[in-house]
């Protein structure tokens, strides 16, 4: 979905849900537009990672909890669904069934850089 599909979905009435996948949106920013637009027109949300790590629905666990509840019909977290977690206990997590956050700045948490292992290009 782009800005203007949201945008002409909403002209045309044609949808009372979006599905916000931050990245095949393109980022952030864009998503956060499109669920602006949503939210000026009574449209709920799910909002979703495209699939990743701990960092991706770290990034989409933020969106989501920016969306007042009545808006947001779910958020999606895939990171259980990987092998390896590239941040070991940072960022958000799935406890209970619910996606938390923590305190930290930014998406509270960083790569373990180790895991990945030798870089391929420099």
């Amino acid at each position: 979905m782009t800005l203007q599909d949201a945008c002409r979905i909403v002209r045309e009435g044609i949808a009372d849900v979006f599905g916000i996948k931050l990245n095949r949106v393109g980022g952030l920013t864009k998503a956060r537009r499109i669920r602006d637009i949503a939210l000026v027109h009574g449209i709920q949300m799910f909002v979703m990672a495209t699939g990743g790590s701990v960092m991706a629905d770290s990034e989409a666990a933020h969106l989501a909890q920016s969306i007042p509840e009545e808006f947001i019909r779910a958020s999606w977290s895939c990171q259980d669904m990987l092998t390896a977690d590239v941040a070991p206990g940072k960022g958000c997590r799935c406890i209970d069934g619910m996606m938390t956050i923590g305190e930290e700045p930014g998406l509270g948490c960083e790569p373990d850089e180790t895991i990945f292992g030798d870089p391929v290009a420099v």
